[in-house]
């Protein structure tokens, strides 16, 4: 049998402690940088504003009520339904 000496190891596991604290700090980095890109907006962007180039609207059952289309700085719109209301 053939054995490694007791310095041989030690120095073994210490290389590997180097080595895992190395990749560890590099994945902590790696989170932080993603955390920041998922919580950053663009500064022109409010909390209550949408932008969009073409919308959609339509009813609980996919029904399309109103689509409209930016194009080249014209607002466009391509279908609208008639609304009706009922009273009860």
């Amino acid at each position: 049998m053939n054995a490694t000496p007791p310095i041989e190891v030690e120095a073994r596991l210490r290389r590997l402690e180097r080595q895992n604290r190395f990749l560890l700090l590099l994945l902590l980095g790696f989170a932080v940088i993603a955390s920041i890109a998922a919580t950053h907006r663009p500064s022109h962007l409010s909390a209550d504003e949408i932008t969009t180039a073409h919308l959609i609207i339509v009813d609980n059952h996919g029904k399309v009520l109103h689509e409209t289309m930016g194009l080249e700085g014209e607002m466009y719109v391509k279908r609208s339904a008639t609304i009706q209301t009922t009273n009860e």
